[in-house]
């Protein structure tokens, strides 16, 4: 398990434990990056998802005719 972030890794503030952004700079923690980066990539495959499955329906819908 990762240690909480205690100062601000652009500025060196110390920050509010559980904190996603630099009081002083506004610069974003490394747990805040790290759920930034997990949120992109699950709306990633979700649209994946999306596009696979329109693209089996044509596929079904032009193989019918």
């Amino acid at each position: 398990m990762e240690a909480v972030q205690a100062t601000c890794d652009n500025c060196g503030k110390e920050l509010v434990p559980g904190a996603a952004y630099c009081e002083r700079c506004g610069a974003r923690t490394r747990r805040a990056r790290r759920l930034v980066r997990l949120a992109i990539r699950v709306e990633l495959v979700f649209f994946l998802g999306v596009v696979a499955m329109i693209a089996a329906f044509v596929w079904i819908y032009w193989g019918q005719n």
